[in-house]
């Protein structure tokens, strides 16, 4: 029983390799991230169910043993629960959203994941095979990236320059060929079959096209690092060896002039050319400052002194970056306005899970390569392991602070740290039965039977996690998007569905209720919706009374309050109902009092006070917004806009003379705005910004 349980494990490690490759884009929302996080927290779920299992047989063989690793491993997630429960927003930390998937209970499977394997597998021998395993799962998703790089609209990559493979983002491919690089020099460096160095030579080759192929800066900045940290870490443990020292500090002192003649001529075609080498070479201070990234983690600092110790609450960085959200953003455009992560995994740690959350993860590392350092020196781990081991634990720590931790990394995160702890542990020899193998007496490990009555308890218990928690979830996900569908091609029948999917349970629920209801409004608004008005009313209630129930859920969340102001607007336009404009004006009030600063908000209430005739109101936020940054076009043109609504075409252009004073240049499409104000006569129509 023993021996199955324990391969049955194994088997369901290697599975998990493969978990990256897994991409269902015509039956779930976020198709690269859902069914991947669905699938291996199942496979995780049965991996704990043998775990008990093996426990009950042999407490003393497979319990985790007290090493700093895993006391680094289990503080971080105490760490993870106690930021979950204090935070902001509880239920966002602990489930996340479909994006990301990476809340509490998730991170709780990564956590056991390790747990499991670090204990179940005891020698190279083991980890030699799964390493192999996961190299071939991993160049599969490397390949499809190199495919992508030649052939446009490959699993939905319409950007040759930066692949995105089975990942659906370039930033973990490029991590994760960052992560293959070192396990392919690992099993190369002591490989013994010529054969099995050849095809891992040729992985390792595949992974760098990957990585190259991504774009992706981080990577780039990991891999040198973990280079150098290698070639450092070789010089310092082959003293026994003056010429293969020698022959390391040349290749070091060689690759420093490679890296200095490329960013002496970084500006040259052929250095740009050169995929992700061009952009990280000609990435200067000055232009990250001038960011949107700069802005988040200057943001992560500000937030992070207001909730010191245990922070905002994993994946909460959103209702942080909203209530210190910096009007310089909208230089950038719309869509660099809204962050839900730092893009820095220091920074979005230190605001989200607070100097405490950050201690915690950088625990993680540095007892990981005290693990490996003590390990060598006590002579129970090869130096390769130890050298190479350190080396990816470096790469990664500084590959992500550009950017974060995702369902790929954590995976071969943990996998990783799993395999130093555990080749790093001193075993001792267990008796079993009472005696050695060699005869010796020793401490007696005896194995345990196990009734029925466990196995299927634990059995039971496993499937309805699985049912609950995985199952429930996908068939929830997948009843969405066909409403979404339905909604968008043949809205009167998407009635039906979207009621079939808001009833259906999910922890996800707050997910699905947003996507119909964004859907809902895009529908209101169109023209062509071949909806009667009963159908109309019908889908708004809906969608109000599920953006109603999102806001009861998440009351900061700024998002539910636009949508619902938006479904405001829709039901004025349908029915004429002054409660509808109400409704659109106090949730947008709503919204400014969680996010001060933000343009979006401010344009639409300036344009909801004109229309209930507040007009001061209107003129005193429209001002605000070219007081808050000057450099913004947005809030010159509507303001001077609104002044030749009110025929006070004199205040109209000082504001545009304003903006020409300030150096603001008008978008093509903000000129025509321009052209208008300064018409000799005011078109007719409502009385409304544009």
């Amino acid at each position: 029983m023993k021996q199955n349980l324990v391969k049955a494990i194994k088997f369901l490690m290697y599975a998990t390799f493969f978990v990256p490759l897994l991409v269902l884009p015509m039956s779930f929302i976020f198709p690269f991230i859902v069914p991947k996080i669905l699938l291996f927290r199942s496979l995780v779920t049965v991996m704990i169910g043998c775990y008990i299992l093996l426990l009950l047989i042999n407490w003393q063989e497979f319990k985790p043993k007290f090493s700093l690793l895993n006391l680094a491993l289990a503080t971080f997630l105490v760490s993870f629960a106690i930021s979950t429960f204090v935070g902001v927003d509880p239920y966002h930390s602990f489930w996340d959203n479909h994006e990301r998937m990476l809340g509490l209970f998730t991170i709780f499977h990564y956590v056991a994941y390790y747990f499991i394997c670090s204990s179940v597998f005891k020698n190279w021998t083991d980890w030699n095979k799964a390493l192999k395993v996961f190299l071939l799962a991993g160049s599969v998703a490397m390949f499809i990236g190199v495919i992508q790089h030649f052939k446009v609209g490959l699993l939905l990559n319409q950007d040759i320059s930066r692949v995105a493979s089975t990942l659906g983002n370039s930033i973990y491919v490029g991590g994760y060929g960052l992560f293959l690089i070192f396990v392919s020099f690992l099993l190369f460096i002591k490989e013994q079959n010529k054969t099995w160095k050849w095809l891992e030579v040729g992985a390792g080759f595949l992974a760098l096209l990957g990585m190259f192929f991504s774009g992706t800066r981080g990577s780039i900045l990991g891999l040198v690092a973990g280079m150098g940290v290698a070639l450092l870490g070789y010089i310092i443990v082959l003293r026994d060896f003056p010429k293969t020292r020698k022959i390391l500090v040349g290749v070091a002192v060689a690759g420093v002039a490679v890296i200095s003649v490329l960013y002496a001529f970084r500006q040259t075609s052929f250095v740009q050319n050169i995929p992700a080498v061009g952009r990280t070479l000609n990435t200067s201070l000055e232009g990250i400052k001038n960011s949107p990234r700069w802005i988040a983690w200057e943001v992560a600092i500000e937030s992070w002194k207001e909730k010191p110790v245990f922070g905002w609450g994993p994946n909460n960085f959103f209702y942080a970056f909203n209530k210190n959200y910096q009007s310089r953003s909208l230089q950038f455009g719309y869509g660099e306005t809204w962050f839900d992560n730092a893009h820095n995994i220091i920074m979005n740690t230190l605001a989200v899970q607070g100097a405490f959350g950050l201690a915690s993860y950088l625990l993680i590392f540095f007892a990981a390569i005290f693990t490996l350092v003590w390990a060598r020196r006590k002579q129970i781990l090869d130096l390769h392991i130890a050298v190479i081991g350190i080396s990816f634990l470096v790469a990664h720590l500084v590959q992500n602070v550009t950017v974060f931790e995702n369902p790929t990394s954590y995976l071969y995160f943990m996998f990783w740290l799993a395999m130093v702890g555990s080749l790093s542990l001193k075993r001792e020899e267990l008796v079993v039965n009472g005696t050695k193998n060699n005869g010796k007496a020793g401490n007696i490990s005896l194995n345990k039977t196990i009734g029925s009555g466990a196995m299927v308890t634990t059995s039971l218990l496993v499937l309805l996690s699985i049912f609950i928690f995985e199952i429930q979830p996908a068939r929830a996900n997948m009843k969405t998007l066909d409403a979404l569908k339905y909604l968008t091609n043949q809205p009167a029948q998407g009635i039906e569905a979207m009621k079939s999917a808001l009833a259906f349970n999910s922890p996800h629920i707050d997910d699905i209720r947003s996507d119909i209801t964004r859907t809902v409004g895009q529908v209101l608004n169109s023209e062509n919706n071949k909806l009667n008005k009963d159908q109309r009313m019908e889908i708004l209630k809906i969608g109000i009374e599920a953006m109603q129930a999102n806001v009861i859920l998440h009351p900061y969340d700024i998002r539910n309050y636009l949508t619902l102001s938006q479904l405001g607007q829709a039901g004025y336009s349908i029915t004429n109902d002054p409660s509808y404009i109400e409704l659109y004006g106090d949730n947008l009030e709503i919204a400014l009092s969680y996010s001060p600063k933000r343009q979006q908000i401010i344009y639409n209430l300036a344009n909801f006070y004109l229309q209930i005739g507040k007009t001061d109101d209107a003129v005193k936020l429209l001002k605000q917004t070219i007081d808050d940054d000057p450099k913004v076009s947005e809030g010159y043109w509507r303001l001077a806009y609104l002044y030749r609504l009110l025929g006070k075409m004199p205040q109209a252009i000082e504001v545009l003379n304003l903006a020409e004073k300030n150096g603001v240049v008008f978008k093509p499409e903000e000129q025509s705005v321009i052209q208008q104000i300064l018409a000799p006569e005011v078109s007719g129509g409502k009385q409304t910004i544009k």
